[in-house]
């Protein structure tokens, strides 16, 4: 993803955070509609190309889609900001009370974190620390056979 574009999407994700913990403050029910509208956007951005077509993709074609015509580097960073949109996503849900989005974007997070972290060398912070927030965010969460086959390629590796 070219340096300018990338910049913008980090800085709309940035954003994105701050509304979503905005919202938690005041639980407004009012922002919760658009602040999910936007982490949409802001994925079709990513994309480029419209929700309806990506969401259709099994998580590996997303992944490919995303890592496709980029450096590698570039694609991991690609990965690693959807990654992080999903995670602000299931915060959404999570406060519109709809706990299986909330899962099932988190699940997901996880998913494209760990396809990172097991095509990387072990130490990346972004990835440790999404990692460990996304872990977290599960808790005791029966993970998706795909993720859970992922961590355990992760775990194997030795952090």
């Amino acid at each position: 993803m070219p340096n300018q574009r990338q910049d913008y999407l980090l800085g709309q994700i940035q954003l994105l955070r701050q509304f979503v913990a905005r919202l938690l403050r005041r639980r407004e029910e009012a922002g919760l509609h658009e602040a999910i509208q936007l982490a949409l956007h802001l994925q079709e951005k990513l994309f480029a190309m419209p929700a309806a077509e990506f969401l259709r993709l099994e998580v590996s074609e997303q992944i490919a889609a995303l890592r496709k015509g980029e450096s590698k580097e570039e694609g991991h960073a690609k990965c690693l900001a959807y990654a992080t949109l999903l995670k602000e996503t299931a915060a959404l849900y999570a406060m519109k009370d709809q706990p299986d989005l909330a899962s099932g974007a988190r699940q997901l997070a996880l998913h494209v974190v760990l396809s990172v972290a097991v095509d990387q060398p072990a130490g990346d912070t972004t990835v440790n620390v999404l990692l460990a927030e996304l872990t977290a965010s599960l808790g005791e969460t029966e993970l998706h056979p795909p993720v859970r086959e992922l961590q355990e390629k992760f775990d194997q590796r030795g952090r």
